[in-house]
């Protein structure tokens, strides 16, 4: 605390009295109320700090007099902490009324001002009206059809504010589409949202088509938001493809019923996530420094014990699929043994284990055969083999090629491969098999010599109507060899 001398300059006195008496007020100042919190990450504890402002408006609205809903609140509250975890400012509001939705909105216009990234979230009720969407406040009296505009913020206001502030990008997320609560009253009122084009630089998100109910969900946030936290928290993902990725596992776990879609015209690039600084244990080979050669990579000799863990991503949804670990506890002259996966002593898989989950096997004969040791830049083989499971008896050809050395950057590190790419073709054999018909798939993977095993595998399947139903990627998070080659 600085001390006043009487010998001070008056005025500068009296400008220490008035800092000491700002200080004094605000050290006693009220804290700000829970729906009214602004909430800030430090750029410390963010992976990368963002280049330019980003502000956000969370309303999340569920205490209504007709037809409350549970999570809207939950929605709201953890939307608000996953932006702020983004390095958004975001100002979060619960269960507001129509006067307090204005007023909130009209703040979030002038912080848009500053320029950078807006971001508005609604969770709760919303309704059409000729044409025309409507997000409901909690204290909403609708009777008729034309009170809906007198009672209700039109979404178009959210745009109006956004365009008015001239920034970068806006996103307009609206988890509001419900059942509408006023159906009995509002007889022409159509079901859902209605389309909404989005002005330049702008990507409206909405949680199910047009024209449809999307779920208030049985957990603690509804089925759409459930996805959205988890698909903004992924690093380096572009908006566009965090869209795509909600918008597939919304789909799937609602049977198709509730399909997710956006209207953009983005002209610039914007990721939440920032993809953090590799970690010190990942770069003990730096990427610039200068790749050990390979020559070529015989058949590798494992020991028991070798271990390896995997994790297997679902590039159609994003999501992290299963993870697994494979440790060799046994070997023959013509088998290693990891577990009941078997393969032969090239790595060609044998036969996989029936589970007592899903009771699902798999037989090749002779073998499966994507490797063909000694691996060298240029090689190609092709073979055929018959896959016996409990779904289905077919025949396999299969063509591989060494590409080229490539260095390939994995949870488990940064390794020097040998870059291989396939393709397959099947064809069923058995005429009461399900699948019965034909289809193809490509393979791309990377096998390093010091793990003893692929790094990355690349997969996708076309049915033979030529969908794809079937894209994924394994890739190695940890290992453990007891003798390296």
């Amino acid at each position: 605390m600085t001390i006043l001398s009487p010998k001070m300059n008056p005025a500068r006195a009296a400008a220490q009295r008035l800092a000491f008496a700002l200080l004094l007020w605000i050290s006693l100042a009220p804290p700000l109320a829970a729906q009214d919190r602004v909430l800030r990450i430090s750029p410390a504890a963010a992976p990368t700090a963002p280049a330019e402002p980003r502000v956000a408006l969370v309303i999340g609205n569920g205490r209504y007099k007709q037809s409350p809903l549970a999570n809207p609140v939950n929605d709201a509250r953890a939307v608000a902490k996953a932006l702020a975890e983004s390095g958004f400012a975001v100002t979060k509001k619960e269960d507001l009324g129509l006067k307090d939705m204005h007023l909130a909105l009209r703040d979030f216009g002038d912080a848009l001002k500053q320029g950078g990234v807006g971001l508005f979230y609604f969770a709760g009720h919303g309704v059409q009206v000729k044409g025309r969407n409507y997000l409901v406040p909690v204290d909403a009296d609708i009777e008729r059809e034309d009170e809906v505009i007198y009672n209700s913020l039109d979404a178009s206001q959210v745009l109006d504010k956004m365009e008015s502030a001239s920034n970068r990008l806006n996103i307009v997320i609206l988890d509001a589409c419900r059942n509408n609560p006023f159906a009995r009253g509002i007889r022409s009122a159509a079901t859902g949202l209605a389309q909404m084009d989005a002005p330049v630089g702008t990507l409206i998100a909405f949680s199910t088509a047009p024209g449809s109910v999307a779920s208030d969900g049985q957990g603690e946030n509804g089925l759409y938001t459930q996805h959205l936290l988890h698909s903004l928290r992924e690093p380096g993902v572009k908006i566009e493809d965090v869209f795509k990725r909600v918008r597939a596992s919304v789909r799937r776990d609602s049977k198709g019923r509730q399909i997710p879609w956006e209207s953009t015209s983005l002209e610039g690039d914007f990721i939440f996530v920032p993809k953090p600084p590799l970690p010190a244990s990942a770069v003990s080979a730096p990427p610039s420094a200068t790749p050990v050669q390979i020559k070529g990579i015989p058949v590798p000799r494992l020991a028991i014990g070798d271990t390896w863990t995997h994790q297997v991503i679902d590039l159609l949804s994003g999501s992290v699929k299963s993870r697994y670990t494979l440790t060799l506890t046994s070997e023959t002259a013509k088998e290693w043994r990891f577990g009941n996966f078997v393969t032969d002593r090239t790595w060609n898989l044998l036969h996989t284990p029936r589970t007592r989950t899903t009771e699902k096997w798999e037989k090749w004969t002779p073998r499966r055969p994507q490797y063909d040791f000694p691996l060298q830049p240029g090689k190609t083989w092709t073979e055929s083999a018959q896959k016996d499971s409990d779904a289905s008896l077919s025949q396999v050809t299969f063509t591989f090629k060494v590409i080229r050395q490539e260095r390939v950057i994995v949870p488990a590190g940064i390794f020097d491969t040998l870059r291989v790419e396939g393709t397959s073709k099947y064809r069923s054999t058995r005429k009461k098999d399900k699948a019965a018909g034909e289809g193809a798939g490509t393979h791309r993977y990377w096998f390093s010599p010091a793990v003893g095993r692929f790094v990355a595998y690349e997969y996708e399947e076309t049915n033979w109507k030529g969908v794809v139903y079937k894209k994924e990627r394994d890739e190695l998070v940890s290992y453990r060899r007891a003798n390296a080659n």
